[in-house]
């Protein structure tokens, strides 16, 4: 069995839909205060559900609102080291499932983010190998149009994910995410 923290957008759900149909996956969900929550859950249930995979909703909204910057300015994502925290819970669940991997839906683009950097994400897999777990991340060295690719040719319906960071119903269109979005998935998607 494997958890696969999924956020409701491209890579997760691909990943998702890759790993999905053999009963051995466990998607894990976390609201940690950023402002896509809403959209981003509801894309990750319907995800879920589609694929027939059990889902655990965890909220951290506090987490988030304790550990954002201070001032008047709520961020689009209040934790700066949200992988570090996503990884160590979903390590958690993991051992509580008596599973021994963990997946995450990082891609090459993503490097240039610290977060997404060959370096952290060597540092992430060491710490759960001193604990008996693999962190995978099968899409490292993928672009997000590779990842999309493959998506497609699973027949996955993208209309299904969110990767909008200001969490409205109609995505922004000019937010980073939505950019990375509409050149993987050319416009209108």
């Amino acid at each position: 069995m494997s958890v696969l923290l999924l956020s409701g957008g491209i890579e997760s759900a691909t990943l998702l839909h890759e790993r999905s149909g053999t009963g051995d996956l466990h998607a894990l969900f976390l609201d940690y205060g950023q402002r896509a929550a809403r959209a981003e859950r509801s894309a990750a249930i319907a995800l879920c559900a589609a694929t027939e995979t059990p889902l655990t909703v965890l909220s951290l909204r506090g987490v988030g609102k304790a550990l954002a910057p201070p001032g008047p300015f709520r961020p689009h994502i209040p934790l700066d080291a949200r992988n570090l925290l996503a990884v160590a819970l979903a390590a958690n669940q993991a051992l509580a499932l008596k599973t021994h991997t963990v997946l995450l839906g990082v891609q090459r683009d993503d490097r240039g983010h610290s977060e997404g950097a060959l370096p952290f994400i060597t540092a992430l897999s060491d710490t759960l190998a001193a604990l008996g777990l693999t962190l995978e991340t099968p899409y490292r060295d993928l672009r997000k149009t590779e990842v999309v690719a493959r998506g497609r040719a699973l027949g996955i319906d993208y209309a299904r994910t969110y990767s909008c960071l200001l969490g409205r119903r109609t995505p922004c269109g000019h937010c980073p995410q939505c950019r990375a979005r509409t050149q993987a998935l050319g416009p209108g998607a």
